[in-house]
């Protein structure tokens, strides 16, 4: 019976995993060659540290710390220049590329910039209407005329002394 890497007991698969952990780092031609036999997308994002390159069809090894900013460290991440911002890696996988993700991550934070921008503004604007306002009506005070005050007397008196006439 032949002992494969599935059917192996478990002591062993710890003892492998063990063994792992302490072995050298592939190096970097290993890395390239790991990514590289790769032709789709999904199982070159499948990979650790891969990226795929959607114009040239090439899945290349990334191992940036935030794979996604990968284009502005390495200009040559890719095999053709003009797709280094189409790059797709993980966690966002083959549908976002590094652009897209970019263009949102700026546009949402601009736009909450200028939202609070002019919440501020508003603030500042009510503010100062307010104070610059706020003198002129502590001292003054409106007074009415008698002419101002007969008008605004109801027109049908509540006062009993008016003499009724009964028909």
């Amino acid at each position: 019976m032949e002992i494969t890497r599935d059917t192996q007991p478990t002591g062993w698969k710890a003892l492998h995993e063990l063994n792992l952990n302490f072995t050298g780092r592939e190096s970097e031609s290993e890395h390239f060659y790991r990514c590289w036999q790769h032709s789709l997308c999904r199982t070159c994002l499948a990979e650790t540290e891969c990226s795929w390159c959607p114009f040239t069809w090439a899945c290349v090894p990334n191992s940036y710390p935030v794979p996604l900013l990968a284009p502005a460290y390495d200009e040559q991440i890719c095999p053709h220049w003009a797709e280094r911002w189409e790059l797709r890696s993980q966690p966002l996988g083959c549908q976002v590329s590094t652009i897209t993700s970019l263009t949102t991550i700026v546009t949402i934070v601009s736009t909450l910039a200028v939202v609070a921008i002019l919440h501020l503004a508003f603030l500042i604007i009510r503010w100062v209407l307010r104070r610059k306002t706020a003198g002129r009506w502590k001292f003054w005070r409106r007074k009415s005329t008698p002419e101002q005050a007969a008008e605004e007397e109801p027109l049908l008196s509540e006062r009993h002394d008016v003499a009724h006439t009964d028909p």
